[in-house]
């Protein structure tokens, strides 16, 4: 395990937190979700972030070329810029703010409410891209020789909230996640099979 932080009241993006998945134009699954931090908002957690890093790189004693290294702390305009480069929409939802991924290719990471309530994939419909969610990183350093650098491993990830949330990058909403209970009879009979002598 590298350095760990504690990332608080992010927006989640694109989250696969149950089933692997290989991005666009590659075949390595992994388990995976973004997470969209406010410079201001979220400025702990940030300086938290760049703490990491930076440790993460001494410990594998490449300290002294931090300037170079790619971080995983990203920009979102600088994002924007790439895919606009490619041929690609920019990501409105990411102007003026930083992007954290954080990925694991073997162990799903641990999905909680509130209350620290296991989220099983049945209840995934609950958590969705745009939601306020607490996350659990490690950054550590990979010496992968196509590709070495600092990496963020996802370990856990908390629902916030998901209520009067703009829905964004992936996810599927279920019933709990649209609808509250409603009051009165139940229509149609009393069990959730009756049927009007239309249907």
């Amino acid at each position: 395990m590298g350095t760990p932080v504690r990332i608080e009241n992010a927006v989640i993006c694109y989250p696969h937190l149950w089933t692997p998945h290989a991005p666009p134009g590659t075949e390595r699954t992994t388990y995976s979700a973004e997470f969209i931090l406010d410079p201001v908002a979220n400025k702990p957690t940030l300086d938290a972030l760049f703490a990491a890093f930076k440790q993460a790189a001494t410990e594998a004693g490449k300290g002294a070329l931090l300037a170079q290294l790619k971080s995983p702390i990203r920009p979102g305009a600088q994002i924007n810029a790439e895919r606009m480069s490619k041929g690609k929409e920019a990501r409105p939802e990411l102007e003026g703010k930083y992007v954290v991924r954080g990925s694991d290719p073997t162990t799903a990471p641990v999905v909680v409410d509130q209350q620290r309530r296991p989220i099983g994939a049945e209840q995934q419909g609950n958590l969705f891209g745009g939601c306020i969610v607490n996350a659990f990183v490690d950054l550590y350093w990979s010496s992968n020789a196509q590709n070495p650098g600092v990496f963020v491993g996802l370990k856990g990830v908390q629902l916030v909230s998901n209520v009067n949330v703009t829905r964004i990058g992936g996810g599927s909403l279920d019933a709990d996640a649209m609808f509250d209970v409603v009051g009165g009879e139940i229509p149609f009979g009393n069990t959730s099979d009756a049927l009007p002598d239309w249907a």
